[in-house]
């Protein structure tokens, strides 16, 4: 196959490409984007309170992991070897970007969470309050 060939089926199939994913970011003509109500994503409190769980379970872990490495790594003695530097940098960049993670994972995505989880009780609660005001007055 020649190169002109080469280069007019790779056009072709980019062409075909980029056609199937335009009419992908369409909406279905009934305009429900094809989900049904089952389909849609239902989060609470208490689904956001489960996800924090998680994510500091994985903190912790990875805190775990951190510390064993650390520990693996500070036995290495390679006095008068040109490779100990080498291992001296690995542990102040293992450091640095095990600080970074865990900076992230708290603040970021453990913090986060229990801040959203604490707004939507907050909001759950509200809620609630709103439902037995109105269920007073209907029954007045």
């Amino acid at each position: 196959m020649s190169f002109d060939e080469m280069w007019g089926q790779a056009r072709t199939n980019a062409a075909a490409r980029q056609h199937s994913s335009m009419e992908l970011n369409q909406l279905i003509a009934d305009g429900g984007g094809g989900r049904s109500p089952k389909d849609q994503l239902h989060v609470d409190s208490s689904v956001l309170e489960e996800r924090a769980k998680k994510a500091e379970t994985v903190r912790t872990n990875f805190k775990d992991a951190d510390n064993k490495t650390m520990t693996a790594t500070g036995r290495i003695e390679l006095k008068g070897f040109k490779s100990d530097r080498a291992v001296a940098t690995f542990q102040k960049r293992w450091r640095s970007q095990m600080q970074y993670m865990d900076e992230l994972l708290e603040k970021g995505a453990v913090g986060n969470l229990r801040v959203s989880t604490a707004e939507y009780k907050a909001e759950e609660e509200k809620r609630r309050q709103d439902i037995k005001r109105q269920q007073g007055k209907a029954g007045s």
